[in-house]
């Protein structure tokens, strides 16, 4: 049953699956391990994605099998500034419920997006969970139809509500489409888009442009060069599209986040299969403000390496957080990757985070005190199964 839900979390299709063996310290000052721990129950714990907390603390969302109500919930996971779990909160039906992603509220509280089969007009539906600042449940809403349909990607809106991205098999033209979703602050549906055309095109990530308007990175099978592309689309406040790029090679490449950068325009990583050393390569490109290529470079080896989020650090470079399959399987990773990069992208330092085992990266973020936490899930030192997992690095 959790191996499908893997298949969601995060990459592509979510595809993501990290006791600790640490490379030696380079020249470019690679930070070390201050800490590491592991959450979770009998059952497996996957996902991990990682947000500030708003308090010193941090947030993570994913799906439990040892909590909860179903076959698995979505979890949310408070910790504090050294590790220590504060709370978490299961929620969900007797179905499978995951949580994709977490974002703090302006009120204090948290907003979660992902997907529920406990619920809802059928298959997999989108789900949006708002709660307090405790974790508790204020709302929760479900979105879609008869077929499979997920937020994998959520904001608050500048003018008030929330805003999510996603896929749909339910709406649009294709196998699936790019999904765009605008709810008030109570989570009533004030508009929804789909873009995309016959093939399968899929919503992995946003961000609110500074026009108001809205930036989706994803990947695209209907448009480009060949196989999958990864495929970002702008379009103003209410949704509708004013351009979009493809960027790609004649395989699979495709886009799984983006990040502000401040000049005014946009960092994406993600994964390749035309571009690079190896098999897939974990990629990274700049755009203007109005999607225009500036760069593009790669990391990895003759294995298969995958991006799963860019974030930005202190000195205007940025965090890349995402796994290696080094015993040469494509889409089971072993080993988590942290990648420091300066402005240009430039690789600055690397990090492979591994040993007898599986340790999967799904994002990082650079913390008050200079250093990163890189957060994700593995099957070592947790108390069963597939875990949260943790990593602060200095």
């Amino acid at each position: 049953m959790w191996t499908g839900t893997l298949l969601r979390l995060r990459l592509g299709l979510l595809l993501v699956l990290g006791s600790l063996i640490l490379s030696t310290p380079t020249a470019w000052g690679e930070p070390e391990e201050v800490w590491n721990t592991t959450y979770g129950g009998p059952g497996h714990e996957v996902g991990g994605m990682i947000s500030e907390a708003g308090d010193g603390g941090y947030i993570l969302t994913g799906m439990t099998e040892s909590y909860g109500a179903g076959n698995c919930d979505l979890w949310i996971l408070k910790i504090d500034s050294n590790g220590s779990r504060v709370w978490d909160r299961p929620f969900g039906g007797t179905g499978i419920d995951v949580g994709v992603e977490v974002q703090k509220t302006s009120d204090g509280g948290y907003i979660i997006a992902g997907y529920t089969t406990s619920g809802g007009a059928g298959g997999k539906d989108a789900v949006l969970v708002k709660t307090d600042s405790n974790g508790d449940a204020e709302w929760e809403r479900t979105f879609g139809g008869r077929g499979d349909d997920v937020a994998s990607s959520v904001r608050e809106a500048k003018g008030g509500g929330y805003v999510f991205a996603g896929s749909t098999d339910s709406y649009g033209i294709g196998k699936g489409d790019v999904w765009l979703v605008k709810t008030d602050r109570s989570g009533v549906e004030e508009w929804n888009r789909t873009f995309g055309g016959p093939g399968d095109d899929e919503g992995m990530a946003i961000v609110e442009a500074e026009d108001g308007g809205y930036l989706i990175a994803g990947r695209t099978d209907s448009y480009g060069s060949g196989g999958y592309d990864g495929w970002l689309v702008k379009t103003d406040t209410q949704g509708k599209i004013e351009w979009e790029r493809t960027f790609g090679g004649p395989k699979q490449d495709g886009f799984t986040s983006i990040e502000k950068a401040s000049d005014g325009g946009y960092v994406i990583c993600g994964f390749s299969n035309s571009f690079g050393a190896g098999d897939f390569d974990v990629w990274l490109i700049k755009v203007g403000s109005e999607g225009d290529l500036e760069w593009s470079t790669t990391f990895g080896g003759p294995a298969g390496d995958f991006g799963n989020s860019v974030r930005g650090s202190d000195d205007g470079g940025y965090i890349v957080a995402g796994w290696t399959s080094q015993s040469g399987s494509r889409t089971s990773p072993d080993e988590a990757l942290l990648i420091k990069v300066d402005p240009n992208g430039t690789e600055e330092w690397e990090k492979s985070i591994g040993g007898d085992g599986v340790y999967s990266g799904i994002s990082a973020i650079q913390t008050t005190d200079g250093g990163y936490l890189l957060s994700g899930f593995s099957n070592r030192r947790g108390a069963g199964g597939f875990d949260f997992w943790v990593m602060k690095l200095i």
